[in-house]
């Protein structure tokens, strides 16, 4: 089909269209239609940005501080707690030798098993466990206390038995109540 446009004066040969094609390519402005189809057809009422030249500008970066909390304060914070939990476990050792084969776990555990790349997690850990270490450190050393505090008072009065026996005579200590008292326990 051959078609005349109105700023042309040769004709052009296309392949043939059907009507609402021809129309809206040759002489329908898109009216009310257009707010319902697609921006992109070429009866926008829109004109299009123009596309800006890229600049030649490369980005770089000064300073990212993500990048220096995980490389220099969570590490700094690592070591000081390990040190920390380190010397606790030191105070541990010198402070018994009972509860050594728990601190020597906790040793593996906290300080020798870090990783690569600690993060804050790993921070969270090692305070823990240095509040678990002092924590134990005040029990033994209360555990401790009262220990000594009732061996003293055991050595002060004696035995209670003696005590009475000598107090109280044979009468006390051939008694059938004390003796079935004392051979139940």
């Amino acid at each position: 089909m051959n078609q005349i446009k109105p700023n042309q004066t040769k004709k052009v040969q296309t392949f043939p269209q059907n009507s609402l094609e021809s129309i809206k390519n040759n002489y329908y402005d898109g009216g009310f239609d257009s707010f319902l189809t697609d921006f992109e057809d070429k009866t926008s009422f829109f004109p299009k940005e123009k596309d800006r030249p890229k600049s030649s500008r490369k980005e770089f970066t000064i300073f990212n501080y993500q990048e220096y909390y995980e490389n220099e304060i969570v590490k700094k914070q690592i070591k000081e707690l390990t040190e920390q939990v380190k010397k606790e476990i030191a105070a541990l050792k010198r402070a018994g030798t009972s509860l050594l084969s728990d601190v020597r776990d906790i040793d593996k555990l906290a300080v020798e098993s870090l990783p690569d790349k600690p993060g804050i997690y790993h921070i969270r850990f090692l305070e823990i466990v240095l509040n678990i270490l002092k924590t134990l450190k005040q029990k033994v050393n209360e555990s401790r206390t009262w220990l000594g505090a009732m061996t003293s008072r055991r050595k002060k009065r004696g035995s209670l038995f003696a005590s009475l026996s000598k107090k109280k005579g044979t009468q006390y200590s051939l008694s059938q109540e004390l003796q079935t008292s004392r051979s139940v326990q």
